[in-house]
């Protein structure tokens, strides 16, 4: 069997829906939450490889003691193609050549010449942002032989993750762009305190460097999520930055000080994390209150600022009792790519 070619087209296909519309109004908006996605198989036939997909696909995310899917993922039929329709990310799995309803919807998707090279070329993977609403995204991997199709669906795992997580990032931020953001504190934050951050319009300053903590906290509630910035002054970014007790001393501070907190250095997981052109050290962690009885999960961002000989400490903080704590760190989170220390992004 001759192998695959793989091709992969980023950000080049535009959508179809919204004709007429201001799309940007929502008019069009698809439901559900960033984490909701439909898988659409071109045959029922087709499950178990999509299954076998989904699983490689669907990592998880522990919240102190709880794990939760990065997706809430549901396969269809090309019967129920108008059902996925309707979720923010929608994968289809075609193998062309059967003519049914998921082929033909997404061969309009595309253009001819595309699609024409996607069947000649042994199949691919193209993506579709606002196929038929306003804040969607569409995969699509096709191939002609059912085999080939599992295997470009499993060679492109990783890639096709990365594509959903920075597609719902981009939305996310597109948005919170359209509902507002918080002019006063995203200049505040500009012209007084060194640094760069989209604020979304629902939150407001609640602390500013209290006792002289060098720190600010943005909050809002319903149920409780905070964007805290701290940082060192005058110091070897470089040292500072690669040493992992200081970057937790900082951490455990800005606790102490800003929320009256203690984190628990057991559940910490380190890792790095890249919004466009900066790279972030990334700790993962549970912090418990010193106030009341309870805790949660937090995600913190370190960033080195050489030419201010300072080194940021961004965290993000929710305390949602018996609530899936993923939908809103993947919101905080696209506020947190937009942090810069040198230019507007």
């Amino acid at each position: 069997m001759k192998r695959g070619i793989v091709l992969i087209f980023l950000g080049l296909i535009l959508a179809q829906a919204g004709c007429g519309f201001d799309k940007e109004k929502g008019i069009f908006m698809a439901a559900g939450s960033y984490g909701d996605l439909a898988v659409v198989v071109s045959d029922l036939d087709l499950r178990p490889l999509a299954n076998r997909f989904l699983a490689g696909l669907v990592q998880e995310k522990s919240f102190v003691i709880t794990p939760e899917p990065t997706f809430n993922a549901d396969v269809f039929g090309p019967d129920k193609l108008d059902l996925a329709k309707g979720y923010k990310n929608v994968i289809f799995l075609v193998q062309v050549g059967q003519g049914g309803k998921a082929e033909k919807e997404a061969q309009k998707q595309i253009s001819s010449e595309t699609w024409d090279r996607l069947v000649a070329g042994g199949g691919g993977v193209v993506q579709v942002k606002d196929p038929w609403s306003t804040y969607q995204h569409l995969v699509m991997v096709v191939s002609r032989d059912r085999n080939n199709l599992g295997s470009i669906s499993a060679r492109n795992t990783e890639k096709i993750r990365d594509i959903l997580q920075n597609s719902n990032r981009e939305r996310i931020l597109r948005r919170n762009r359209y509902e507002g953001l918080n002019t006063n504190l995203v200049n505040a934050c500009l012209d007084r305190l060194g640094f760069f951050l989209e604020i979304p319009q629902e939150y407001s300053q609640n602390q500013l460097q209290p006792d002289g903590f060098p720190g600010v906290e943005f909050m809002r509630h319903r149920p409780s999520r905070g964007i805290t910035v701290s940082w060192l002054d005058n110091v070897n970014t470089v040292k500072v930055m690669a040493d992992r007790e200081q970057l937790i001393k900082m951490r455990r501070e800005m606790g102490v000080k800003l929320h009256n907190e203690e984190i628990l250095p057991e559940t910490f997981i380190w890792s790095e994390e890249t919004f466009g052109d900066q790279v972030f050290t990334k700790l993962e962690g549970s912090w418990t209150s010193n106030k009341f009885s309870g805790g949660g999960a937090f995600w913190t961002y370190f960033l080195p600022a050489e030419e201010q000989g300072r080194v940021y400490c961004l965290d993000l903080l929710v305390y949602a009792p018996g609530m899936e704590k993923m939908p809103f760190f993947r919101r905080m989170e696209a506020v947190a790519s937009t942090f810069s220390t040198t230019r507007l992004r």
